[in-house]
């Protein structure tokens, strides 16, 4: 399916692009090997689907017109700029100030279950990194946005 396992900011990875209905999605990439619906803590509902041949979780976002709003990368075959799942953390940060990418927000996100667990955002990119024990554990992406309420959807 991915001829090209490079992950583009604010766009997606080869032919999977954000933005794209659950149905087009389906088309790609077939069923989902799991599907949620969940609700935010504003009732705004998601759904999200997961292939875990690709190692993806897809979240279609109620506010979005339920598009393809996360592309959410748990396995090493994708890459973005060189940054795969199972880096170090340093190796990641070091990574991104060579790109010349902004100062990124770091936060602890650990839990009783995922202690050591950290995101690292990167506003500008739509990208987050989830790190647990200082290894690369995710990378999410998604869509550039015009102001706070309009999403830049990739052509």
């Amino acid at each position: 399916m991915f001829t090209d396992n490079e992950i583009i900011p604010g766009k997606g990875i080869d032919g999977l692009k954000l933005g794209m209905t659950e149905s087009m999605v389906k088309s790609l990439l077939g069923a989902p090997d799991e599907q949620e619906e969940f609700t935010h803590s504003d009732g705004d509902e998601a759904h999200s689907y997961y292939y875990y041949e690709w190692g993806l979780d897809l979240t279609f976002e109620e506010d979005d017109g339920y598009r393809l709003s996360y592309i959410s990368i748990e396995v090493d075959k994708f890459a973005i700029n060189g940054i795969k799942v199972g880096m170090d953390k340093n190796e990641v940060l070091e990574k991104t100030k060579q790109l010349g990418w902004e100062d990124p927000l770091e936060e602890d996100v650990s839990t009783d279950e995922i202690p050591g667990n950290e995101l690292i955002s990167y506003e500008q990119k739509n990208v987050n990194f989830w790190f647990v024990s200082k290894k690369l554990d995710e990378i999410q992406i998604g869509p550039f946005w015009k102001d706070d309420e309009t999403p830049i959807w990739p052509e």
